[in-house]
């Protein structure tokens, strides 16, 4: 499955990311993790403090924290936050 993606795609999507990889990759390592992970952080700061909670769950059934959209926006994001910690 790969090798016909790689056939298929490979060119075409080559041609599209190939500067930006030359661009990217002159930057240090440990700085792009920690720019990556700073606009997730960040991200997740401003929805949960930033947004107001009646504008967000403005037809949400309760009160409750698991019917806030912000708490969920947070818990689905954390899975992009722990691959870069990891990377």
């Amino acid at each position: 499955m790969s090798e016909w993606i790689n056939s298929t795609l490979g060119p075409l999507l080559q041609h599209l990311f190939q500067p930006i990889d030359q661009a990217l990759a002159g930057v240090y390592m440990p700085w792009a993790k920690i720019v990556a992970l700073s606009y997730f952080i960040g991200t997740m700061v401003w929805v949960f403090v930033g947004l107001k909670k009646e504008y967000v769950n403005l037809e949400a059934p309760s009160k409750h924290i698991w019917h806030d959209l912000r708490f969920w926006t947070v818990i689905s994001m954390m899975p992009h936050v722990i691959v870069y910690l990891y990377l």
